[in-house]
């Protein structure tokens, strides 16, 4: 951070990128407090930082980006613990100098999990029902277990970060009535009351970001346009960190205060490696043409991308922007490529930073947004020096 005599701090970071034969260049500079406010991202993998006193190191991080939570700091250097501290401590003081109730988050009612928020603060509180709405045939292990792979994997900057919580205490007066009666009647297993207090086992709490379907329908032409062109990216990014998310449709995704397209429903998120993506077959007959149902074998984990443009609702800019940019997405061929890459030990690379901050430094693909390098190098992660 450089401060001239009477002017704001102006906080950087240098990006070092590891190559073949132990070679190390400067790949890019980030300026200001946006670039680094991306890079220390809860939608991004952890440092891992090894430090005596993590508690300096954070209020020093602060002071670079001021408008940056303690805990999501916390959570970037790889102390999740001390994050969750951390949260824990400012939620219980927000309750108490705040007086609104708990409510259904917005957006639309999860099959699987009950999402509630409380409108002055901003997370969600994430619990897994006692029954899934049909179709949905996963069960509790198997959604806790896809958080827990969210938790350990690369996030590639697309997914948010989610804490786990066990046996939460909260105000029963705290609560809408209609908000609780939900919670008693489809997560009754993990939601009981115990004198004044509503007392929750298990939850998960993100970070509340606006859904990409209620962004469609308030935001500008421009706006809409230039989401719907991340939101393909999204998908890339997490195809290129071996992530399918299992649903595509926009009530899935948000977008951050910064404009960037995230993904949060992780109750069918898998391994990209682990689907098979099918070309749709041709009809040979009439009645196959018209059937109602499929008239060819699906087995458990085909996938038709040829048939996701008839799932999304999406407005005209953003329908005709997301095809321009990115309408590989709805081709087989496209899905499998990349496969072919991650199995042949390939990791395309997704950078925190914008195309523009990379410098033209010998050995780098400058200006692209994704690069490959063998599977055993160390993964650039912009660390910052």
């Amino acid at each position: 951070m450089k401060k001239a005599k009477g002017s704001a701090p102006l906080p950087f970071a240098l990006c070092l990128r590891h190559e073949k034969e132990r070679r190390t260049h400067l790949d890019a500079v980030l300026i200001g407090e946006t670039d680094l406010a991306i890079l220390f991202s809860f939608t991004r993998a952890y440092f891992r930082v090894n430090t005596e006193c993590p508690y300096e190191l954070v209020r020093s991080l602060r002071e670079l980006m001021p408008r940056k939570r303690l805990i999501d700091l916390y959570n970037a250097i790889g102390y999740h613990r001390h994050g969750k501290t951390e949260f824990y401590r400012d939620f219980v003081r927000h309750l108490g100098r705040s007086s609104d109730r708990f409510v259904v988050a917005e957006g639309t009612r999860g099959m699987v999990m009950l999402v509630f928020t409380l409108p002055s603060y901003d997370v969600v509180f994430k619990l897994i029902k006692d029954h899934f709405d049909y179709p949905k045939e996963s069960t509790r292990a198997e959604v806790m277990r896809r958080y827990r792979l969210v938790f350990e994997h690369d996030r590639a900057g697309r997914l948010v970060e989610a804490h786990e919580f066990e046996h939460l205490r909260i105000a029963r007066d705290r609560f809408d009535p209609a908000l609780l009666d939900e919670l008693l009647r489809d997560a009754g297993s993990i939601v009981r009351l115990e004198g004044d207090d509503v007392v929750i086992a298990h939850a998960y709490v993100e970070r509340r970001i606006r859904p990409l379907n209620l962004f469609f329908l308030e935001a500008d032409e421009k706006a809409v346009a230039a989401a719907a062109r991340d939101y393909g990216r999204s998908i890339k990014d997490l195809a290129a960190s071996n992530i399918f998310p299992g649903d595509v449709l926009t009530k899935n995704f948000g977008v951050t205060r910064r404009g960037r397209v995230v993904f949060y429903d992780y109750d069918e998120l898998c391994f990209l490696t682990d689907c098979n993506f099918r070309d749709l077959p041709l009809a040979t007959t009439y009645e196959e043409e018209i059937a109602a149902e499929p008239w060819f074998s699906v087995r458990e984990n085909d996938i038709f991308p040829e048939e996701f443009p008839q799932f999304l609702s999406l407005p005209g800019p953003a329908r005709a922007s997301l095809f321009e940019r990115h309408g590989d997405l709805f081709s087989a061929a496209f899905w499998r490529c990349m496969q072919e890459k991650l199995r042949s030990g390939e990791i395309p690379e997704v950078f925190p930073y914008r195309a523009e901050r990379r410098l033209a430094a010998k050995g780098s693909s400058s200006g692209s947004e994704q690069a490959s390098r063998p599977r055993g190098e160390r993964r650039s992660n912009g660390h910052s020096e």
